[in-house]
């Protein structure tokens, strides 16, 4: 129960899933290996044995839990949130694409090649956006149409190539760009929401480490919310007082530094952080003020 109800239940249940893909895979190929009959392996069985066996690699997709790849596991959630607003990007680029394909395709159409039918002219058009606007003979596609069809190619081509590259591209840029931060911050704030109170009773497990009061506390309840309230009972001393230097000496702790971090605490200026804290401007912090 445990195992399906804390944060990580998701974690457990993809470890769940690559456990049962590895049993399958062992499970079909221990059955090929003792049936030992050529006739019966066909390939469709060793092709699904395979793709069990490349499904095993996606436990790699665990390593995105340790800190050193938070900058990859950021890269992989924010494509992943992303990935509608390219399906409305690619639809609404189909949609421009087909309307200036057909109309390319009835005025050129008939002298020109990359136009002769609707797919190409769509085709022809999308390379005029991406890849650079060139014939099929490699010759500039552009300039052709332009000794052709005079001053009017050229200002209606102005005008679609502006719209297009600098409009529509960038539009769609920062629309993907917006959606994924406002993600990112949405799941932000949920992993702080699901593990504040956890960080909570460490940072108050560390303060009594601190003040010498460890020894005299044993956490025996599992309860976060319950060892919560016990740290604070033993915290709630009014007579106990963390002064600047003290403080400052707190900040040298590496451990103590991660669950700071951890709560989404800024430290780039740790100077500033007994200030803030310092509600009354005592020079002290007191157990309520910490």
């Amino acid at each position: 129960r445990y195992l399906c109800t804390n944060q990580d239940r998701y974690w457990n249940i993809f470890d769940v899933l690559c456990l049962l893909s590895m049993y399958v895979d062992v499970g079909m190929t221990l059955t090929i290996y003792f049936m030992r009959q050529p006739e019966v392996i066909n390939l469709d069985s060793l092709s699904l044995i395979k793709m069990f066996r490349l499904a095993r690699l996606a436990r790699m997709a665990r390593a995105l839990r340790f800190k050193v790849f938070t900058e990859l596991k950021l890269i992989v959630m924010g494509v992943y949130s992303g990935l509608r607003v390219l399906v409305w990007a690619v639809l609404l680029l189909v949609v421009l694409v087909y309307a200036l394909g057909v109309g390319c395709k009835n005025i050129f159409g008939d002298d020109q090649h990359e136009f002769e039918t609707v797919p190409a002219a769509m085709f022809t058009m999308f390379r005029c956006f991406t890849d650079g606007c060139a014939a099929y003979d490699g010759t500039p596609l552009s300039e052709k149409l332009r000794m052709e069809y005079g001053g009017v190619f050229i200002v209606a081509y102005i005008f679609i190539i502006m719209l297009v590259t600098v409009g529509v591209f960038n539009l769609i840029m920062a629309v993907f760009i917006d959606n994924v931060m406002s993600s990112q911050f949405a799941r932000k704030q949920a992993e702080i929401s699901d593990t504040a109170l956890a960080v909570e009773v460490k940072i108050k497990e560390k303060m009594t480490d601190f003040l010498g009061l460890k020894q005299d506390f044993q956490m025996g309840s599992r309860s976060l919310s319950r060892k919560s309230r016990t740290l604070d009972n033993i915290l709630k001393d009014e007579n106990l007082s963390v002064s600047r230097r003290d403080f400052m000496n707190w900040l040298e702790d590496g451990d103590f530094i991660d669950l700071l971090q951890d709560a989404s605490i800024d430290l780039s200026n740790k100077v500033e952080l007994f200030d803030i804290l310092d509600a009354d401007a005592g020079g002290e912090l007191s157990m309520k003020e910490l």
